[in-house]
């Protein structure tokens, strides 16, 4: 100025111009990015550090339009491959509630498993499994071989020249219930899911030459556990500040929890479709008594172990009963279509919750009148993928949403991008197995092939993929096994079991989810011909009549826990003779009639019964040890 020229003007801000697309995507990722109520604080506390930064005087104050119209960079950092855009589309509390309830049951299993496989499968119990493990070890040298044929942890850790032993499976036993334990309190880690499959994989194998463990929801189990697996946070290293490494989802993540793979949501909605329509399709094409609709006529009073609230469904008018076939015809095939409805739209998403509600409720309705093991709170599992987080009471949500909000992601992070295509190549290839395995599945529920459709089947060894159903008949009549022991062939004393029906004035127990495996195994035999169930399938009666007759000292009887604490008292003196009778056992009123006769002071009596046929004639044990007729 001094020289009379004037100063140069400052620089003009160049700002480009953006597109509406550019405007629509940055509206996107702002909602992304959107912090939940009550975060605000934990933004403020990391970032205090911009606080103390001192500002530029001189340098020009940005105005509202600039920000708004700032441009999103590919470097930032927005949330993970579940952008969970939307509460719709927000799965974080599904996912905490399917893994906790996967821990549940696989507790339940390894506990029932501790408790009876010493007396079902041990080296003094009804069918030892060892035997069979045996076999297997002589026919596969290779262990990896006889892993995939036979999936077992015993495969790996036991010497080729040792045979399990009764401390082995409760070692497995053991180990299952406190992995679960860890899975229930909030662990959510692919190592000990893993585990847990294997560790009931290992179960369900030494029962193979049993009918102990030959139950739909054994693969069922391992198909969830196995789809669990994947729900948790993968093992991918990450680093930090550069130069420091972070391993996560070996244990629980310490940062918290991470939104679920929507592909594993989707596999987990086709498991719930396979039962559903498995189960409705099996009764369309079953006894007629479902196209008749009078299979609810009789279903409470024949199922496997009644509950007291069975006694109520029984005796529901016929009219009722009716309507409850048309229910089920409705939940298990016209409404299990939902599952499969993408949440594009509000609408969408409420048919999709809806959906997952029916199946969720029908299990309760069927659990509530009955004790089906732990059948029903395992198939809500599958049907709680189809609840987005909106679905679930408000404390919930607080608590899992805290946890999330801890899980903040550092800037310097600069494996985000490789995290997410590692994420994306697994949820690929699990997509494209399932996808592949379920090609047999559907031949079989379309009967592609022309053979009849397969109920709780599996098309191969590793039951990755399986195919489902239940009740396709329905008996109309209830007939019961009863042993009695005798010490003189006059008088006999009937041996109860924990839940099965027995005497008729016994109170019907609640014991589901737990899995009372030798009564339910018994109530095969009330199937006509009965002798053709007990020599088929239940041949081990033969066996605890030998064991009662046999057995004197206490460490050589591990099968006495398997019985009612009754009969265990009474069989502390070994009996001389045992019997099986069949008796048609018929429910003798509902459960109100019962509830009245016990404010009277009356003993209810549960049951009317009359004698049916001998299944087993009375019989003892010759000089050799042998079971032979009795003459009395």
């Amino acid at each position: 100025q001094q020289c009379g020229t004037a100063a140069p003007a400052p620089p003009r801000r160049r700002v480009r111009r953006i597109s509406q697309y550019e405007v629509i995507i940055n509206y996107f990722i702002r909602q992304a990015n959107e912090e939940p109520e009550g975060a605000m604080t934990l933004r403020k506390r990391r970032n205090h550090h911009r606080d103390d930064v001192p500002h530029d005087r001189d340098a020009p104050e940005k105005s509202t339009k600039d920000d708004d119209t700032k441009v999103y960079q590919p470097s930032q950092k927005v949330t993970s491959i579940q952008h969970q855009k939307s509460p719709s589309q927000s799965f974080l509390v599904t996912k905490f509630a399917i893994l906790r309830l996967v821990g549940f049951v696989y507790f339940i299993a390894f506990y029932g498993a501790y408790r009876q496989n010493p007396g079902l499968m041990g080296s003094n119990g009804l069918l030892p499994a060892h035997s069979h493990f045996d076999r297997l070890r002589s026919q596969f040298q290779n262990p990896i071989r006889g892993f995939l044929t036979h999936p077992s942890i015993f495969w790996f850790i036991l010497d080729s020249s040792a045979s399990v032993e009764d401390w082995h499976m409760d070692a497995v036993a053991i180990a299952g219930m406190a992995l679960s334990s860890l899975v229930v309190l909030g662990l959510d880690s692919w190592l000990i899911m893993s585990l847990l499959w294997l560790l009931d994989f290992t179960i369900v194998t030494l029962a193979e030459g049993t009918s102990f463990y030959s139950y739909g929801w054994e693969s069922q189990l391992l198909e969830t556990g196995f789809l669990s697996i994947w729900l948790c946070d993968l093992p991918t290293q990450r680093w930090r500040d550069g130069n420091k490494p972070h391993f996560r989802g070996l244990f629980m993540d310490a940062e918290g929890p991470s939104p679920p793979s929507l592909a594993v949501l989707w596999l987990f909605r086709w498991l719930c479709a396979r039962i559903s329509i498995g189960a409705g399709l099996i009764k369309l094409r079953g006894g007629s008594c479902w196209k008749n609709k009078t299979c609810l006529y009789y279903h409470f009073e024949t199922q496997p172990i009644p509950s007291p609230m069975s006694f109520i469904f029984h005796f529901l008018p016929k009219s009722v009963l009716r309507r409850a076939v048309d229910l089920d015809f409705f939940v298990q095939l016209y409404s299990i279509w939902l599952v499969f409805l993408p949440g594009v739209n509000e609408i969408m998403t409420n048919l999709r919750r809806m959906g997952g509600f029916i199946q969720a409720g029908f299990m309760i309705n069927i659990i509530i009148s009955g004790n089906f093991a732990f059948l029903n709170h395992l198939t809500i599992i599958p049907a709680l993928a189809c609840l987005d987080d909106e679905c679930y009471p408000g404390w919930l949500k607080t608590f899992v949403r805290r946890k999330h909000l801890a899980f903040h992601h550092n800037p310097k992070e600069n494996s985000g991008k490789s995290f997410l295509s590692f994420r994306n190549a697994v949820d690929l290839v699990l997509f494209a197995l399932v996808t592949s395995l379920s090609v047999p599945v559907v031949s079989n529920l379309l009967q592609i092939s022309g053979k009849q459709q397969a109920m709780n089947a599996s098309f191969h060894s590793l039951r990755l993929v399986n195919t489902y159903g239940a009740f396709g008949s329905v008996g109309e009549k209830r007939y019961e096994a009863i042993i009695s022991v005798s010490n003189d062939g006059r008088n006999w004393t009937e041996i109860e079991f924990p839940c099965k029906p027995g005497s008729i004035q016994r109170r019907p127990c609640f014991c589901a989810p737990y899995h009372y495996r030798l009564d339910w195994n018994i109530w095969f035999i009330g199937f006509k011909p009965h002798q053709s169930m007990l020599q088929r399938r239940e041949n081990w009666l033969f066996r605890l009549i030998q064991k009662i007759l046999t057995d004197e000292e206490e460490s050589s009887r591990p099968w006495m826990a398997l019985l009612d604490a009754s009969s265990v008292e009474l069989l502390q003196r070994t009996p001389k003779f045992v019997k099986v009778d069949m008796y048609h056992y018929e429910m003798a009123g509902s459960l109100w009639v019962m509830a009245a006769n016990w404010f009277e002071g009356k003993a209810p009596v549960w049951w009317k019964r009359r004698y049916e046929e001998p299944l087993i004639k009375p019989v003892t044990v010759d000089p050799s040890g042998h079971l032979a007729y009795a003459i009395i």
